[in-house]
């Protein structure tokens, strides 16, 4: 070997173990475009000196989990000098970031003064609280011993226990002994009187953790605690009295919420306002609904917002009802969010906006019913929106199959006469079908309507009998003539006297009519032109023609009141200018004196009920559906 070569030997040895160090060293960047990732990876081979360089890359750019990982490795030592003042300082940064391992982590250093001046426990309760509030098991196993020892916080055994129940259930192994020691410990407590003990305990039994659910236990520790001035409990004994099926606990839940109000619990405060407001199971009183319902609004409760602005619009307060409404629909308060969408589509103390008014609506249909039926019905009017009736019935149907009685009807009434939908009458009477049962009046009658039309006499009687006892004067006259003609029943002119003077004084004008037609022919009733009279008199200042024109045939005959052919012709000719083509030609005859009068014998109308879909102007205000009722959820 000569000299050059012998000179070149150690060069290529030392290339030569470059090289194998630089070829067989893994180049984690190139698993993933992310460093934390690839620090992950190094990590997990143990290459802790690869990771350390990867995770302070990452922890630099902001990664919180980076910042996590990188401070575990100051605390242990690895890939880099131990350091747990580095530690603290990388785990702050992850902490503030909202890391929950980088918070308990945080919290366990500062408890035991590693990498600070001093131990802090406050601060490391409130970091220990922070991550346990994300479900750190470990971290709720911490707080349960820092409250049961006090450390760094007052010494409170149910707070304590609370937390020991939430690591448990988290699933923390050494948490279930804790918690049963805690658990004999406040159960001591609140056997010798200790309120929050008590309270703590009926919880536990209400709510079934880390006891057995026993609703009877829990309402006896409530009373005990509620009875020591527990404001809490004084509130959720009054949740559990309110939310019974029957009535029988609402007063008594009133005067345990407004005992909890007084001591500034705020969810009673809310409770209470909707109890005066309704005047269910206290005296109702406006004034004092306002009082509590503004202490939970302005404390930040939304339901109690939207209640408020509830209240004040119902006692016309525009301006108030739309400052507490608005608060409620900016926080996603849909029954709000409907109301105010109203109010601008009305406006109800604002200029009206229909671009917001549907804005607003739109936002409460995710949920509210009502919202979803106004939505629907502004389609089929074209308010706001350009029409399509298409829309308007998918909206109505949303709305009906989210428990909209009025959603029924109109859909009802959309396939009853073929709007935005094909014509279907027995769909139609499916709907019907469901908004009377609901109560709906309109959905009783246009469902009798439906049968009468069919011929279905014996279906439509009842439903007319119903509309009709509940005042309905139309429904009066109707049944009335079921009556007279022996439609569905035996004929009975006494029952259609009957029927026919209750829609007379209801006001209705063929009611009106024909009872004076029973009058004058004596059907049903002691024959007297002057009562006959009197009803044709009564229908015909309503504007109805052929009462005018019966009028006018009594005075041209003396029939009922003294001859005044003057009258009669004044009646005729009122008749006749409203296109009563028997009344033009009585007139006739009366102007050549001649007699032979004709008369209607007769009047019903059996139409179904749509004021919504016809040329008509409609009153928003009588159709839009708003939130009246505050509720307590």
């Amino acid at each position: 070997m000569n000299l050059r070569r012998l000179l070149l030997l150690p060069l290529i040895v030392a290339g030569a173990t470059v090289g194998y160090f630089y070829f067989s060293t893994p180049d984690y960047s190139n698993i993933s475009g992310d460093p934390l990732t690839a620090g992950t990876t190094a990590f997990e081979k143990g290459d802790f000196d690869a990771a350390a360089d990867l995770f302070k890359s990452a922890a630099k750019q902001g990664s919180a989990a980076a910042q996590y990982r990188y401070a575990m490795l100051y605390r242990d030592g690895k890939g880099v000098a131990q350091d747990d003042t580095q530690a603290v300082r990388w785990l702050k940064l992850a902490a503030a970031q909202g890391y929950k391992d980088a918070q308990y982590e945080l919290a366990v250093l500062l408890e035991s003064g590693r990498g600070v001046d001093q131990a802090d426990p406050a601060a490391a309760l409130q970091w220990f609280t922070r991550s346990a509030m994300q479900g750190h098991a470990g971290a709720q196993l911490h707080l349960a011993s820092m409250y049961a020892e006090g450390s760094g916080t007052k010494k409170n055994d149910t707070e304590a226990l609370s937390w020991a129940i939430k690591a448990a259930a988290a699933g923390n192994p050494e948490a279930a002994s804790y918690r049963q020691q805690l658990l004999n410990r406040v159960t001591a407590s609140a056997s010798n009187g200790d309120a929050a003990a008590q309270f703590v305990l009926a919880m536990l039994y209400q709510q079934g953790q880390g006891l057995n659910a026993d609703m009877q236990k829990a309402e006896n520790w409530l009373r005990q605690s509620a009875e020591r001035g527990n404001a809490e409990a004084q509130f959720h004994l009054a949740e559990l009295l309110a939310s019974r099926p029957s009535d029988s606990g609402i007063t008594e839940a009133a005067d345990w919420f407004l005992k909890a109000a007084a001591q500034n619990q705020i969810q009673a405060a809310a409770a209470i306002g909707v109890l005066y407001a309704t005047g269910h199971g206290i005296e109702k009183d406006r004034q004092q609904a306002i009082h509590w319902l503004e202490i939970a609004a302005n404390a930040g409760d939304i339901r109690a917002q939207a209640n408020l602005g509830e209240v004040y619009g119902d006692a016309g307060m525009q301006q108030e009802a739309l400052h507490w409404l608005t608060a409620a629909a900016q926080a996603g308060v849909a029954d709000a969010e409907n109301n105010l969408g109203v109010i601008y589509a009305l406006g109800l103390g604002v200029t009206k906006d229909m671009r917001n008014a549907v804005a607003w609506l739109q936002k409460a249909a995710a949920e509210d019913n009502a919202a979803q039926y106004n939505l629907g019905l502004m389609y089929l009017l074209g308010t706001g929106v350009i029409r399509n009736d298409e829309t308007g019935a998918s909206w109505l149907k949303q709305s009906r199959q989210n428990g909209n009685a009025r959603a029924a009807l109109l859909l009802g009434i959309l396939f009853d006469l073929g709007r935005g939908v094909v014509t279907d009458r027995e769909e139609a009477i499916k709907w019907y079908q469901q908004a009377a049962e609901l109560g709906d009046a309109d959905a009783i009658y246009n469902l009798a309507v439906l049968y009468y039309h069919k011929q279905d006499y014996a279906a439509a009687l009842p439903l007319f009998e119903k509309a009709a006892n509940n005042g309905d004067s139309n429904a009066q006259n109707i049944l009335a003539t079921m009556y007279l003609w022996g439609q569905g029943i035996k004929a009975s002119p006494t029952e259609a006297f009957t029927w026919f003077e209750k829609g007379a004084r209801g006001g209705n004008a063929m009611a009106r009519f024909n009872l004076g037609n029973l009058y004058r022919k004596g059907e049903g009733s002691e024959q007297k032109d002057s009562q006959a009279v009197f009803w044709y008199k009564q229908a015909a200042e309503q504007g109805f023609d052929q009462a005018e024109n019966a009028l006018a045939y009594m005075y041209a005959l003396g029939r009922g009141t003294a001859m005044n052919k003057k009258l009669a012709q004044q009646w005729f000719d009122k008749a006749a200018g409203q296109g009563l083509e028997i009344a033009s030609q009585n007139l006739k005859l009366l102007m050549q004196q001649q007699n032979g009068f004709t008369l209607a014998t007769h009047a019903i109308d059996v139409t179904t009920r749509a004021d919504l879909f016809t040329d008509k102007q409609i009153d928003l205000s009588s159709q839009l559906q708003m939130h009246r009722i505050p509720r307590l959820h």
